[in-house]
């Protein structure tokens, strides 16, 4: 009796030790993660710098008088446009108007005087050559002739002087443009060439200055000819694109020996008012031709020491550790020269919970390069194959 009862305990002993094997085994391979993954993909991309610049003005006038005098009225609305000619500012001119009606009234009598000086000249000539007057009697009518018209020539200067400085007195806009406000109103005093009246911003163009490094310029341009007409894009504050589209057509003659740039201009059209002088800017130059790149997301490429790598994923779902070599950045991707080929499987988010090694199972995302990359393949520049450059 006491063997079959040691046997029977044996036996579910046996049993017991068999299930836990079991549940052993069920727990050490559990199902592999889900993990996002993207397929690297090809997409035309075009080399670009971005500089930082201020909008500026083509032509930006300081309103100042040129003579002084009390304001009498001012004429424009401030903040609106302006044409050139426009009278701005109208000055206190009654001196002036005074001063201009004398000198006429004083050329009126030299002109006179001047008609009599000439008649009497002339009857001293004829009387002279019948010996009925002295040749010094004709010398002095001669003498008076010649000082009236001097008179009337120096009466004429002065009237001229007048006149332009009672035109003064009207102030107009000397550009078309946009005007600020009035910094000095009716009733005040303004002096010659100091008092600042106000400002005239036009308003045909705009002009981005931006400072280009040494290296760039060669590595890219070399010659003014080759930047000449390269297309630009600006983006200003708040903005997320850069919508505003200009082209280079202006390149300094000289490198700042200080700071090792060159500086550039962009022109930019002002059809719709955005671009309003001062305004902070970044401006997108592309530097080289559109190319065919593979390209990735940039949060799938990870860092290791001084090297850049991808986890990829082959089919079984087993990620290896991959070293790439990375080029520039379109929006969130990143073009990738080295390491892979267009197709291949990685990693979207990095190594932050999958490592080398391991086995996934594959999400795959439909994000593609040309929802993002920002290219001017539109607007591409003439660029020698030469200036074509690997990042």
């Amino acid at each position: 009796m006491a063997y079959r009862i040691l046997a029977v305990l044996s036996a579910a002993v046996f049993v017991l030790a068999g299930c836990e094997s079991a549940a052993q085994g069920t727990a050490s391979q559990p199902e592999p993660p889900s993990v996002e993954v993207v397929a690297a993909a090809s997409a035309r991309v075009q080399p670009q710098k971005t500089y930082t610049t201020r909008i500026e003005a083509p032509e930006n006038v300081e309103l100042r008088p040129r003579l002084s005098g009390v304001v009498d009225e001012v004429r424009f609305v401030e903040g609106q446009k302006v044409s050139k000619g426009d009278i701005l500012f109208q000055l206190d001119d009654r001196h002036l108007t005074a001063r201009v009606e004398q000198l006429n009234a004083e050329l009126s009598r030299a002109k006179a005087a001047l008609y009599q000086a000439k008649a009497e000249a002339e009857r001293a000539g004829r009387l002279l050559r019948s010996n009925a007057i002295s040749e010094e009697q004709a010398e002095l009518r001669d003498s008076a002739r010649q000082q009236a018209e001097a008179e009337v020539s120096s009466l004429n200067a002065q009237l001229k002087e007048a006149e332009l400085q009672l035109s003064y007195a009207t102030i107009r806009s000397p550009i078309d443009g946009v005007i600020s406000r009035a910094n000095i109103t009716a009733g005040n005093t303004v002096t010659a060439n100091q008092s600042r009246l106000t400002t005239i911003a036009s308003n045909q163009n705009r002009y981005a200055y931006f400072d280009m490094d040494e290296g760039t310029w060669y590595r890219f341009f070399r010659a003014r000819d080759h930047a000449l007409g390269s297309p630009v894009r600006i983006q200003l504050t708040g903005e997320q694109d850069f919508p505003h589209v200009g082209e280079i057509d202006f390149v300094d003659n000289t490198i700042d020996t200080n700071t090792g740039t060159l500086r550039l201009r962009a022109v930019l059209a002002d059809s719709g008012e955005a671009l309003v002088p001062g305004a902070f800017a970044r401006v997108k130059i592309a530097v080289a031709a559109t190319e065919q790149k593979i390209m990735v997301p940039d949060r799938a490429i990870a860092t290791d020491l001084d090297s850049r790598f991808v986890l990829t994923v082959n089919e079984q779902g087993e990620t290896s550790y991959t070293p790439v070599t990375v080029g520039e950045r379109f929006g969130t991707f990143r073009v990738v020269e080295q390491g892979i080929a267009e197709g291949d499987v990685l990693v979207a988010n990095g190594t932050a919970k999958v490592g080398p090694g391991m086995t996934i199972a594959p999400v795959m995302l439909s994000e593609a390069p040309s929802d993002v990359a920002f290219t001017l393949e539109e607007h591409a520049p003439e660029v020698q194959q030469t200036a074509v450059v690997k990042f």
